[in-house]
């Protein structure tokens, strides 16, 4: 059996800080993602490691969102370029995703994952768990 490991040394691991708060109406751990005026000096999309996620946050049509920055095909970054015509382009085999919602435009049906997120005193908190 061999191992596989992939380096992303264009990403840098950060540190979080949890926060117990309601978010949709239910009891969530919270982790402080970034602030808003780090995401808009990042042109509005940047990627972080948080708690083992691959996070993608970017603002889309006036809402901030996060989804998930690992392609389904083969785990390759899909934020590592800027979005352009309203998609994410993944470096590595050009698979496409929406910026609306994370859904597959190159095989329906192979969505990223999307987050919840909470912005409240310039921070930006991501649930996890949902």
């Amino acid at each position: 059996m061999s191992k596989i490991i992939i380096l992303r040394s264009y990403m840098s691991i950060e540190t979080t800080e949890t926060s117990s708060t309601k978010l949709q109406g239910h009891q969530s751990n919270l982790k402080l993602l970034a602030t808003v005026d780090e995401l808009r000096q990042k042109n509005w999309q940047l990627t972080k490691w948080v708690d083992g996620h691959d996070i993608l946050l970017y603002k889309y049509e006036g809402e901030v969102q996060a989804i998930s920055n690992v392609c389904r095909h083969f785990g390759g970054p899909v934020g590592y370029h800027k979005a352009r015509g309203g998609k994410f382009t993944c470096l590595w085999h050009n698979w496409e995703f929406s910026c609306k919602d994370g859904t597959c435009l190159t095989h329906p049906g192979l969505p990223l994952r999307q987050y919840e997120l909470k912005i409240e005193n310039n921070e930006i908190y991501i649930n996890l768990e949902g």
